[in-house]
């Protein structure tokens, strides 16, 4: 594994870096831990081989996994794996139900079944289990399978589903299904950590031009050009001091450098991009800032707020005949950080809130919602979603839930 990774280390060209990690899975593959209590082993006949499997595998995976893990992707992988391991039935899952089904059929794992208690350990404790279907909680009356090995899938430490094979015997297992079981789980679990690392990266670069064509988009510049000129003709000073404004508006967006900057640095981006749109606005617009002063170094995602900020203003406000208000609210709860960006202009339509977070649906809000949305589950975690309550007519909040580092005494 120390060669592997050097040589990863060494070829720093992406493509390069998943065949090699390819071959290290592959290698690695025989130390997964499994629980065999349930079911002995045996050489049985012969099949395909493991190894090759294995690499046949995540090579027809990888275009597949660039989607992400949802019931087509997972129809997919279900249908190579049982294609290319030569078994009789695969299940894919994630952490809540079966995704995808290939195979012998079995009215209890059907697509959108919930999974078994057995399945959840399996995913909680990260091992491997051979199970006689009998042993199985539900009746199995009508199922064709015998044998199942359920092996977990694992991304950065944490259980994101699992793969089941299945054999029609309920005699002794052949090895080589428990050997295709943990190759494969390991080659997939590897690969869905290959593409998270890439597709965040992608993310973080997909923000950083998107933030950039979204600053100088024509209607934002040409309307503070415009305000700009209209007041050098009366007011030169404040002409000055917007050209000045604009121009650090600019600086601030090239000078953040890595995932995260103090909350203090995000809250003085979002001034300044106000301070430009409050003179085209004028008495229109009005912003109000409540921040826990304990919270100000608290690193969070870089243009977080402006972007949500930006949204209020141009999709709630602007549209609001009458002066609105833009608050943004920030406190420490326990061991996380808890910003509101509210509004009191038009609101969003209920139709329109349950596809705003999908990417490509959201993108004429500034980044986009979904954009900040996948770039914080993508740092914190699933459960650390945007949470968005609107009302037409009345407003929109968007709730935003940061974890604080454990060696940050923020609280004290």
């Amino acid at each position: 594994m120390a060669v592997c990774l050097a040589l990863h280390l060494a070829f720093p060209w992406p493509w390069v870096a998943i065949a090699i990690s390819l071959a290290c899975a592959i290698a690695a593959y025989r130390l997964g831990r499994h629980d065999a209590a349930a079911k002995p082993l045996d050489e049985g006949p012969t099949g395909p081989d493991p190894a090759e499997t294995t690499f046949q595998i995540g090579n027809q995976a990888l275009p597949h996994l660039r989607q992400g893990l949802n019931r087509e992707t997972a129809q997919h992988l279900a249908d190579i794996v049982q294609r290319t391991a030569e078994v009789d039935a695969v299940a894919i899952t994630d952490t809540q139900m079966v995704l995808g089904w290939s195979g012998k059929r079995c009215p209890q794992h059907q697509p959108g079944s919930l999974l078994s208690e057995t399945t959840r350990r399996t995913m909680a404790d990260r091992s491997i289990r051979i199970m006689d279907t009998s042993e199985l909680k539900g009746s199995y009356d009508e199922c064709d399978l015998g044998t199942v090995v359920i092996a977990p899938l694992v991304s950065h430490g944490q259980s994101v589903g699992s793969i089941k094979l299945y054999v029609a015997t309920h005699r002794v297992l052949p090895s080589r299904i428990l050997q295709h079981a943990e190759g494969i789980a390991q080659m997939l679990s590897l690969l869905m950590e290959v593409v998270e690392a890439d597709r965040q990266r992608t993310l973080a670069a997909d923000a950083r031009l998107e933030a950039l064509q979204a600053q100088i988009r024509p209607h934002f510049l040409f309307n503070v050009l415009n305000t700009i000129i209209a007041f050098s003709r009366t007011e030169p000073d404040r002409a000055r001091e917007l050209l000045i404004g604009l121009a650090a508006f600019f600086r601030r967006s090239l000078q953040h450098r890595g995932p995260t900057i103090p909350l203090k640095d995000e809250i003085d981006y979002v001034n300044t991009y106000l301070t430009l749109e409050q003179a085209r606005f004028g008495d229109r617009l009005h912003f109000r800032l409540r921040v826990d002063p304990r919270a100000m170094e608290v690193p969070v995602p870089v243009l977080t707020l402006q972007p949500l900020v930006e949204n209020a203003v141009v999709h709630g406000l602007s549209q609001r005949g009458t002066p609105g208000t833009v608050s943004v609210t920030a406190r420490l709860l326990g061991t996380h950080l808890v910003i509101y960006v509210s509004d009191n202009g038009v609101g969003i339509p209920k139709a329109k809130q349950y596809e705003i977070f999908e990417m490509g649906r959201g993108s004429g809000m500034g980044l986009g919602l979904s954009n900040v949305a996948e770039r914080m589950m993508g740092l914190y975690g699933p459960e650390y979603h945007l949470r968005l309550r609107s009302k037409e007519g009345a407003g929109t909040t968007v709730r935003i839930t940061i974890p604080i580092r454990e060696d940050r005494d923020v609280t004290a």
